[in-house]
């Protein structure tokens, strides 16, 4: 029979020893008698039977602080998971306080379950706060400002810099000697903790999950049951909505206002903020996420520390104002949050845009939203249905009697030829399938043309000034000869809609014969009219009117509204007015039509969705390159002026893996093969965000919307 002694030099007859248990919430260190033989379960029982205390045990667990990993299978062995007479363990609970900052820079507190990885984490965290998707999103480390700008010192061969001793494990089956990213202000006044971060290169993890042996206050579960997601329904410090499953959702009243609608933070230049101002700064902000496959615990992440939950895949699947308040507020909060710290790049045009439609969100905020009058809840989910099925079912159609095709005189240039100082050159242009082609005129067509490309694949970036009436289109197109530039001058609005839309689609392998073709040309026009600052137009551009600008709030603030670099070229005066001529064609809008429109414009900018890393290839070149992540695709860009090198897309990949060994991240395509080793952050992180953006692609209305996690890891695991 094992029991607890005072005196660790004893051994007991029946050839029993001693392990070194610390009951960490209680501060009481004792030693327990067992054998090899001996189950966790069983083990944890006899610690709770021993110490004697009437409480709840039930969330509580073993943790093994030398190899950073929790004993969870409970039915296996102290041999089998290699406890020895030398093993020091911690009794501790599962569930722990951090304070967790959210998109919109709100700062709760919360408790999480520190024994479940990531992922699963993310998933409970979302579930609290009435967030669906929540695969969109995960859990970063907190890193001061300074600290990010430190790190971008990439040059580095071992990556970012250190900011506090211990280990760090990423990856499966290892350990590697790295200090963990973090830092956090209740560091000030923690209390002292009793468990060491020194830890061992050595380590193995259990893919069995097993809890719950434990007996809870009052009640006794069987063993091997685990407490259900009910027994810890107040992870949140504040009144959250119940549990909802992956596609459920909620009525607006059962969600916290709080959430729903932020309060105003308004930022300063006292604030502690990180401006990249560079591609290379950039890449910093990817410093921090944490392995999705493993807990926060595994990774030092510790009770009190600060945590950031932010969107990481940026492609936002069924956005349904009915049951998305709170993840189209937050949303949209990252999304301003973004672009007021110039994390993407945009124009004075766009800055106004944003500006507009956050002010018609803020002045709508304490407005209630219109109900379609006549349909109760079931006539709703039953429209929302049809309006489904109808989508689904012309994305099928194969029954055109014709290809739909563009065919209009355009101007075109080529930035990077020795003609290009001539300026444009005026062409007949055609588009059909994925192929564009141009003439010298339109009598020419059925012969030889100019040039033909394919558009699969190619770069697409928007170069627009309503203002000075410029709409241009750049290319960079995949060809034998390398990847060529190509910019399209486009006369008219209607115009720039048609070839754009056709030029994206295109690049993502779509013809115009696409169910998805006017939504985009729609979608275009729209954004275009925003820009306006007036009412729309139609195509000959009549009916233009101004409209009556807006009574600006007592105490707007142009720092809330628009980014440091605009609002230093002109006076708050000036932009106030530019600002308030701009939400007139907005004004129409509800608080969650103004923050979808927002959302909607922040995903048209040329780098939404593009996550930055400084990487060294593996061809012998010691320079460091910079890469892009899209959802898409992988791009290599010029470190030094930020051009685009060369493209590579997930739909010519055939495989990719890492090797844990040297921490190098090889991608076979069916081109060539590229291998990287990511020197910003690690490669564990470049890897989630290629086989994430792959997971999140797969997500089809026409399947069940229940959460694959098991998939999730087989495509961002790393292995070959």
């Amino acid at each position: 029979m094992a029991h607890l002694i005072e005196d660790r030099g004893h051994f007991a007859p029946d050839g029993s020893w001693p392990i070194s248990v610390l009951v960490t919430d209680m501060n009481i260190q004792r030693n327990l008698y067992v054998n090899g033989e001996d189950h966790i379960g069983g083990s944890m029982l006899r610690i709770v039977n021993e110490v004697d205390i009437g409480r709840d045990w039930s969330d509580h667990a073993l943790w093994w602080p030398e190899k950073r990993r929790w004993l969870r299978h409970t039915r296996s062995t102290l041999d089998q998971n290699g406890i020895t007479a030398e093993t020091q363990l911690e009794f501790t609970p599962r569930h722990k306080e951090v304070k967790v900052q959210l998109p919109d820079k709100q700062l709760i507190d919360a408790r999480l379950d520190f024994s479940v990885n990531v992922f699963q984490c993310t998933q409970q965290l979302c579930r609290d706060l009435g967030i669906r998707y929540s695969e969109e999103l995960s859990l970063k480390r907190y890193i001061p400002p300074e600290i990010l700008r430190k790190g971008t010192a990439y040059e580095s061969e071992n990556g970012p810099t250190p900011i506090r001793p211990g280990e760090e494990s990423i990856g499966p089956m290892t350990l590697r000697k790295a200090t963990p990213i973090f830092a956090s202000q209740s560091n000030l006044d923690r209390r002292k903790r009793h468990q060491s971060p020194a830890l061992s290169t050595q380590g193995h993890v259990f893919n069995a999950y097993e809890m719950g042996t434990l007996p809870r206050h009052g009640n006794t579960l069987p063993r091997g049951i685990s407490p259900g997601p009910g027994a810890y329904n107040d992870t949140m410090r504040r009144n959250m909505m119940p549990s909802i499953s992956f596609c459920e959702g909620l009525e607006n009243e059962n969600f916290d206002m709080a959430l729903v609608h932020s309060p105003r933070i308004a930022p300063t230049k006292d604030t502690p903020v990180f401006r990249p101002q560079t591609l290379v700064e950039k890449a910093a902000l990817n410093r921090g996420w944490l392995d999705s496959s493993r807990s926060l615990m595994e990774q030092g992440v510790f009770e009190g520390d600060i945590v950031i939950l932010q969107y990481r895949f940026m492609s936002f699947f069924d956005l349904n104002p009915r049951y998305d308040p709170v993840r189209i507020n937050q949303l949209y909060e990252q999304a301003k949050w973004s672009i007021l710290l110039e994390e993407l790049d945009h124009t004075e045009e766009e800055a106004t845009l944003f500006a507009a439609l956050q002010l018609q969100a803020t002045l709508q905020r304490d407005s209630p939203e219109p109900e379609e009058p006549g349909k109760d809840d079931v006539d709703i989910m039953l429209d929302e249905l049809e309006q489904s099925l109808d989508a689904a079912a012309f994305s099928r159609r194969s029954d055109l009697t014709q290809v739909p095709e563009l065919a209009d005189y355009l101007k075109y240039m080529k930035p990077k030829k020795l003609a290009a100082f001539k300026g444009f050159k005026r062409a007949f242009f055609t588009f059909r399938d994925l192929y564009l082609s141009y003439y010298n005129s339109s009598a020419e067509i059925g012969g030889n043309p100019l040039g033909n490309f394919s558009l699969k694949g190619c770069e697409v970036a928007p170069d627009v000034s309503v203002s000075q009436g410029k709409y241009h289109i750049k290319l960079l197109v995949p060809t034998a000869e390398g990847m060529t530039d190509l910019v399209l001058k486009c006369e008219t609005e209607h115009q720039y809609a048609r070839w754009m839309a056709a030029c994206r689609l295109a690049s993502r392998g779509k013809s115009m014969a696409d169910a998805s073709y006017q939504q985009e040309v729609d979608s275009i026009k729209g954004l275009i009219n925003m820009q306006q600052g007036t009412l729309p137009r139609n195509e000959n551009g009549s009916g233009k009117r101004q409209a009556a600008a807006v009574r600006l709030p007592d105490d707007f603030n142009v720092e809330e509204y628009v980014s440091q670099r605009y609002a230093k070229r002109r006076s708050k005066q000036q932009f106030q007015q530019r600002i308030s001529d701009a939400h007139s064609n907005v004004k129409q809008l509800t608080a969650t039509e103004a923050k979808l429109q927002y959302v909607r414009a922040w995903q048209a900018l040329p780098e939404h969705g593009m996550h930055y890393f400084v990487v060294r290839f593996r061809n012998g070149n010691r320079k460091s390159d910079l890469i892009g992540i899209a959802s898409n695709r992988i791009v290599k860009f010029n470190i030094d002026n930020g051009e685009s090198v060369k493209t590579w897309r997930y739909t010519n990949m055939k495989k990719w893996h890492v090797n844990w060994e040297i921490r190098h991240l090889k991608v076979q395509f069916n081109e060539e093969d590229i291998e990287f080793k990511p020197l910003s952050a690690d490669c564990k992180v470049v890897h989630e965000f290629i086989g994430g953006y792959i997971f999140v692609s797969m997500r089809n209305k026409e399947q069940s919307q229940q959460l694959n996690e098991e998939m999730f890891h087989q495509l961002t695991g790393g292995w070959g």
